[in-house]
């Protein structure tokens, strides 16, 4: 390998700071077969604990970039560098490419957190339920695991399959305790539907927080039943808030919850009946996240007042709170007075919160009128309704 670089200047001149600064710029693929045993520097710093701790694996980045990834690059590494380094690997990042020659023949034992990026539906089943390393390692050792499916055609897989996924994982994972669960079909979020399934399936003893993406309400319901009996995280996408399709119960308090994260970007009339409700139930809740767009009907706007005196007043450890609330309302058969956007701003004040960014757009009671309240910095990915009433704001 050459060290000469633009106007003769050699890298191997360069401090292990900048070299590290470019290293870390690198695809660890790249880093790992071109770099070590070059020589002895670039050896301790390539292959120092901090570096290699938490290890990316991922060849599909590499192909999307137009990069050839041969047989004989994993194949060196997997042979040669990986038993180098195997005990100081402790967060592991592989996807369909990488995973069986990666997990083939080396022993992590460090390892706790794995993430299985971009697979195929039907090639990851297999892995699940055979004799292989990942199904011993979801079952003896991983305790952080996180799962992205992507599948560019549907397949023979139906929801009832994809549902299966996610409680096979479960039952497996006998030291889990935090899932990232979400599929992607045709680049669009695919997200699965579980409230249908057995009473027994989906249990776990150990999960503390989990990340997944859900079809419906009920779903969300479902897996707050107390199946996951340590669960005190939940960050939950739903497609949409529509009416009950289930009788789970939405009434039994939730003491264990101490962070909520529920986004969904469809319109739902049943925030009143069905949200707040669910909110409600969590009296030890520390971190609470609504990203959400409602339709009320011979209503007002969600304001300040409202959710102090419906959401908030229930949840006395409450520290951090992140919203986005759009509402649409429409009154037909009543008149009622909606507040103005000073007056928003104001039910916000007077609870304390300064930093908030609002808007209304009164258009008619045919088309309805809208208010849209979010809190500052603005962190969601997305922003939608949006009016030209909007006066700017502050965005992370």
């Amino acid at each position: 390998m050459s060290t000469a670089g633009i106007n003769g200047i050699n890298i191997l001149d360069l401090s292990d700071e900048i070299l590290l600064a470019v290293i870390n710029r690198l695809n660890m693929i790249d880093v790992l077969y071109s770099l070590v045993g070059v020589n002895q520097r670039f050896d301790r710093l390539v292959l120092d604990p901090l570096y290699i701790q938490h290890l990316d694996l991922m060849v599909e980045s590499l192909l999307k970039n137009s990069f050839s990834v041969s047989k004989q690059v994993l194949d060196r590494i997997c042979e040669e560098i990986l038993p180098r380094i195997n005990n100081k690997i402790n967060k592991l990042i592989v996807d369909r490419y990488s995973m069986e020659c990666v997990l083939r023949d080396v022993v992590y034992p460090q390892l706790y957190s794995l993430t299985l990026a971009n697979f195929q539906r039907v090639t990851l089943l297999p892995y699940l339920t055979g004799d292989t390393k990942l199904r011993y390692l979801l079952t003896d050792q991983i305790t952080h695991l996180n799962v992205h499916i992507i599948d560019e055609i549907i397949t023979e897989l139906d929801d009832e399959n994809e549902s299966n996924l996610f409680a096979l994982i479960l039952s497996m994972g006998k030291h889990l305790t935090d899932l990232t669960f979400n599929q992607w079909l045709c680049y669009k979020k695919s997200p699965i539907s579980i409230f249908h399934m057995p009473l027994t399936s989906c249990i776990s003893s150990t999960l503390i927080k989990l990340n997944i993406d859900v079809n419906t309400f009920d779903d969300c319901l479902y897996l707050l039943d107390g199946r996951l009996h340590s669960l005190s995280t939940l960050i939950i996408n739903i497609l949409k808030i529509s009416a009950p399709l289930s009788n789970i119960d939405n009434t039994k308090q939730l003491p264990k919850l101490k962070c909520f994260s529920l986004i969904t970007y469809l319109r739902t009339y049943f925030y009143d009946s069905l949200v707040v409700p669910l909110l409600c139930r969590m009296p030890n809740i520390e971190e609470l996240t609504l990203c959400l767009s409602i339709i009320r009907t011979e209503s007002t706007y969600i304001d300040g007042t409202h959710l102090y005196d419906e959401i908030l007043i229930h949840m006395p450890q409450l520290n951090k709170f992140i919203f986005s609330i759009n509402t649409l309302v429409f009154n037909k058969n009543v008149r009622i007075n909606l507040p103005s956007n000073n007056d928003i701003q104001h039910s916000f004040s007077r609870r304390g919160y300064q930093q908030i960014g609002s808007y209304t757009h009164d258009k008619s009671t045919e088309t309805g009128n809208i208010c849209h309240v979010y809190s500052f910095p603005y962190e969601f990915h997305n922003f939608f309704y949006m009016t030209s009433h909007f006066q700017g704001g502050m965005f992370d």
